[in-house]
């Protein structure tokens, strides 16, 4: 089966930084695409991509033509349905015993799909505004705060085999980026330090105040 470019390009940039990766063999069940070794320790990975959809692509030809365009998207939506699509192939290889990582390249348009507002959202759900609406009809309704609303994917019963995502972009020509963003709910964490020791930028989800939205930070 011919290799998609996302694929390609993950190779790519594990060869530069000296990680050391191994396809799956395909099977009669679905399975992730890699084990990758950070140092002695594996790391089951799928890599997926992307895509731009019709309205995208216009807008991106209506924007080399000098061309007024707008785009319209729902925020982690693409990064949701990847997630959806993963986690089983993940679940099945890594048994709770490895760390499970999934890998979202985009490029151009796409590559907005896989900003870290975009991954937040996607994993614990919409900012929502929390309203107190008084029992006194003489004082207004008010805002008392802000949380994650619907449409999480990871909580600590959910899609718990997910240890991370990582973002795989091309900001430049002939170079690659990777981002990692920690699941705080995974079953088997992704150490930082395995990262880290091949010097790739990771995130986690902050200690937020009562009645704010939780952030990434660097770790």
């Amino acid at each position: 089966m011919a290799k998609t470019l996302s694929e390609t390009l993950f190779e790519k940039y594990c060869d530069s930084r000296g990680i050391r990766w191994r396809p799956v063999a395909v099977g009669p069940t679905r399975t992730p695409d890699y084990d990758i070794f950070l140092r002695r320790f594996k790391v089951v990975t799928e890599v997926k991509e992307i895509t731009q959809n019709q309205i995208e692509r216009q807008a991106e030809e209506d924007l080399k033509k000098n061309k007024y365009t707008a785009v319209s998207t729902v925020p982690g939506s693409r990064v949701r349905g990847k997630i959806s699509d993963a986690v089983p192939q993940i679940r099945v290889r890594s048994k709770g015993r490895f760390p499970g990582l999934l890998v979202l390249f985009g490029n151009g348009f796409s590559a907005g799909h896989i900003d870290p507002y975009q991954i937040r959202v996607a994993m614990y759900g919409f900012e929502t505004i929390v309203i107190a609406v008084p029992n006194d009809m003489s004082v207004s309704p008010h805002a008392t705060g802000e949380k994650f609303g619907a449409k999480r994917k990871v909580t600590p019963v959910h899609n718990t085999s997910l240890s991370a995502i990582a973002s795989l972009t091309a900001p430049a020509k002939g170079k690659l980026e990777l981002n990692i963003f920690h699941n705080n709910y995974a079953a088997v964490p992704l150490n930082h330090s395995w990262f880290a020791h091949y010097g790739v930028s990771q995130y986690k989800l902050s200690e937020a105040e009562p009645g704010a939205i939780a952030q990434w930070v660097e770790v």
